[in-house]
């Protein structure tokens, strides 16, 4: 029996070849995308879930509730661990991690190497955390100063094949450090990313005072709970905390306890995190709604065709049952085709998922490995995918067309409607719908992030090498480093400052009193210090004042503010005002005002910012903005090269063109915008290729009646719109439901830009055109082919 059915499904598979192939090309792609959709998914849902505590582990935020929104950090006060752990007997455990500034620097074989993925920890950091030890031990790693683990990259690329642990790294500025353990990559599914984790009194002898201290931030802290108690029981303990060790407490700082697990996707709003490495739900659902509408219009093209087919085998189903045939006999045998047809596309899919793996990983910014991701449990859940995608695909030809009468077979009478609406041309709309919304939001990203290249920024950017400075020499010779590269040929315009527009780490935040805020109100603001050069060589514009005059002692309580900050003290006339920063007995007077410019992402508004000279006292000075022609620019990095050497011979020089780091704001963007596009376009070729077999059935079945039209003196123009118009009326159907449906997603993706377009009606013309040229010419194909067969030929068939 099961023979006989393999056999008439495949002699059914062979006698219609076009539409088998565009039913497993269509399976073929919808599979493949579900498999890598699937992997993406399942990478992002598994952070940090290999940690055997980690139900129990828990980050604690610093909230500060002063501001309008309430803000939100990763870094604590040193000493909440460790007092938690003194205070409540629930919480079991505690480990503090820091990175106290941006790099350190090796000297590996004559070379210096500055390594940027580095962290210090506690003692405990292994207590909480399980990450997998290739050398050493978990118990002692870090409980000497002078220790570090690192991961096994960084094991290869100092040590090559030998034994790292027991070896000796020699740090600038440090005493010899040992290797005291090598682990697997915290980088591939943990938040906590580090190279070297360097035990904590390498470097800083007072981590046991700054255990008692609640004046010193910067530790990201995490702690452990008693499996038998809530986390409920501690959350609602700490308003008395902060009540007990901040009594006074001007900016209202607050303590949340977010879960481990949840870190990684929920953390959007959190800032001064662990590291830069963030995921987002909403980018899982795209992921999502792209696999599913791709499957979905798969499934509809081989229900589609099936159904069109019905009349071909309406008699072959009358005679089987008239010849003792029962139901179930023909759900088996419709079902058999469509899981053979599956499972073909599944095999094919299979190795197209390993083809396009490399593709995958530069569109989805991860490192997936195809035998790592398909094995095992993963690779029969996809397959458990593709059954439930046949049994989809093949249940209402099954069903359908075996409930059909005999008598309505033999004599070709079948219906196949819905209301007045036929149900081909009912999935035809659902596979256009889901095609219309996928182009909409294509265009929509790629409008935006059009606006957000051309946007202008308040700055000049173009051609902006940004030098960091990573030596106390270098801070104390600027002037004369500065001097010497504006002499290198190219160079334009050179400048100094502790932070640059478009930055990327943390700046400086303080609270400011004065202006028109009474007495107990303050206002939060970020603090960058610039040199007298800074406007000119960005081309910022100075709307009112004057800018440094270059003397440092008079310049050193001066200030320059931005439209923001004016407009946040309530000043009409801010020259010559005066102010104070919290933590600073001396006020500081404003001597001009900038134009607002946009130091951060378009996904953020404009804040209050302070521009302190150089040398004021909240923050030193860490780049040189260098402005350089276009000509010759190798040359000049590397005159520009030799000046850094000559006045730091310690580290190497770390560069950066600042478009390109400004790029790095909208990464996750333009991959939103690639996924649309490469989405957009799957989801219409399969689209059409169902349009294209349902044309060609339709076509077939309308051939004499074509014949008799050209006959009776019809054109192919009148032919080839006779034949369009109904298929380009569905299309229409389609664009008019899937615009609101656009509209509400665009709507909401736009909504995590603070600078954006206008969702006008242009772009959901634009997107319904498009769909609409692309259906008119996969249609027109098969009508124009068939208009121009001689009428003699189409007729004889009869």
């Amino acid at each position: 029996m099961v023979k006989n059915y393999l056999k008439i499904a495949f002699r059914n598979m062979l006698r219609h070849k076009l539409y088998t192939s565009i039913n497993i090309i269509g399976l073929t792609i919808g599979i493949t995308s579900a498999c890598l959709i699937f992997m993406f998914v399942n990478n992002e849902l598994s952070y940090d879930n290999f940690h055997q505590k980690g139900d129990r582990i828990y980050r604690v935020v610093t909230s500060v509730n002063a501001v309008d929104p309430v803000r939100y950090y990763g870094q604590t006060l040193h000493a909440v661990g460790p007092t938690l752990v003194e205070d409540y007997p629930e919480v079991i455990g505690q480990t503090k991690v820091r990175q106290p500034w941006g790099h350190i620097d090796i000297t590996w074989k004559g070379q210096r190497i500055s390594e940027r993925n580095w962290l210090v920890g506690d003692p405990s950091f292994f207590e909480l955390f399980d990450f997998e030890f290739l050398e050493g031990s978990p118990e002692t790693a870090l409980d000497a100063p002078n220790q570090a683990v690192i991961t096994k990259e960084l094991a290869e690329k100092y040590f090559g094949n030998q034994k790292a642990l027991g070896r000796v790294l020699d740090f600038n500025a440090l005493e010899p450090v040992k290797i005291s353990g090598v682990v697997n990559p915290s980088s591939d599914r943990s938040h906590i990313q580090f190279g070297i984790l360097l035990s904590r009194n390498t470097f800083f002898k007072g981590w046991d005072a700054a255990d008692q201290s609640w004046e010193d931030y910067g530790a990201f802290t995490y702690i452990l709970l008693d499996e038998q108690n809530r986390i409920e029981d501690v959350e609602s303990e700490i308003p008395a905390f902060i009540d007990r060790y901040l009594p006074d407490n001007p900016h209202k700082i607050g303590l949340q306890l977010q879960p481990l697990r949840e870190i990684y996707l929920n953390s959007e709003n959190i800032e001064a995190g662990i590291s830069g490495v963030k995921g987002d739900y909403y980018y899982i659902y795209i992921f999502l709604a792209i696999g599913v509408f791709i499957l979905l219009i798969a499934c509809i093209n081989y229900i589609n065709l099936a159904t069109a087919k019905s009349m071909q085998r309406a008699k072959e189903i009358g005679l089987r049952k008239v010849s003792g045939a029962g139901r179930s006999h023909l759900i088996i045998q419709f079902l058999a085709e469509s899981m053979i047809i599956t499972f073909i596309a599944f095999v094919l899919s299979v190795g197209l998922t390993d083809l396009l793996m490399p593709l995958f990983n530069d569109l989805s910014g991860k490192s997936l490995v195809f035998s790592d991701e398909l094995s095992g449990r993963n690779l029969w859940w996809l397959f458990s995918i593709a059954v439930v995608i046949g049994l989809v695909s093949g249940s209402f030809p099954a069903f359908y067309l075996s409930k059909l009468k005999p008598a309505d077979t033999l004599k070709g009478e079948i219906k196949t409607s819905v209301g007045n609406l036929k149900l081909r041309q009912l999935l035809v709309i659902v596979q256009f719908t889901l095609s219309v919304i996928m182009i909409v939001s294509t265009v929509v990203v790629s409008h935006q992030m059009d606006f957000i290249r051309n946007k202008k920024m308040g700055f000049d950017f173009d051609k902006m090498l940004v030098v960091d400075i990573n030596n106390g020499n270098v801070r104390r010779s600027s002037h004369a480093m500065k001097s010497e590269i504006l002499k290198v040929p190219g160079v334009k315009a050179v400048a100094i400052s502790s932070r640059v527009p478009g930055e990327w780490k943390n700046i400086q935040e303080v609270y400011v009193k004065g202006g028109n805020l009474t007495p107990d109100d303050s206002i939060q603001s970020y603090l960058m210090g610039f040199d007298e050069d800074m406007l000119a060589t960005y081309d910022m514009e100075l709307l009112a004042g004057r800018n440094f005059s270059g003397n440092e002692g008079a310049d050193s309580s001066n200030v320059l503010l931005n439209e923001m900050a004016v407009k946040m003290m309530g000043w009409e006339n801010p020259i010559g005002q005066e102010f104070h920063i919290d933590g600073r007995p001396n006020g500081f007077k404003v001597i001009g005002v900038v134009k607002d410019f946009h130091f951060q992402s378009l996904h953020q508004k404009i804040s209050p910012l302070i521009m302190g000279y150089r040398t004021n006292p909240f923050n030193y000075i860490d780049y040189f903005s260098i402005k350089i022609s276009a000509q010759n620019m190798p040359k000049t990095i590397a005159d520009i090269k030799k000046i850094h050497e000559k006045f730091d011979n310690s580290t190497p020089m770390e560069y950066h063109f600042l478009e390109n780091q400004l790029a790095n704001f909208y990464k996750n963007d333009l991959r939103a915008a690639r996924l649309f596009t490469i989405g957009a376009g799957l989801t219409i070729f399969i689209a059409c290729l169902g349009l294209f077999g349902l044309a060609s059935y339709v076509i077939q079945r309308r051939t004499k009646e074509i014949g008799l039209r050209k006959v009776l003196g019809a054109s192919v123009t009148n032919l080839l719109l006779l034949l369009i118009k109904g298929f380009a009326s569905q299309v229409m159907i389609a664009f008019m439901i899937a615009t609101p449906i656009a509209y509400l997603l665009m709507e909401k993706w736009l909504g995590f830009f603070t600078y954006k377009i206008d969702l006008g009606a242009g772009n959901f013309l634009l997107a319904g055109i498009i769909t609409l040229i692309i259906a008119i010419l996969t249609i027109s194909y098969r009508a124009f082919k068939t208009s121009n067969i001689n009428p003699a030929e189409t007729l004889r068939t009869e």
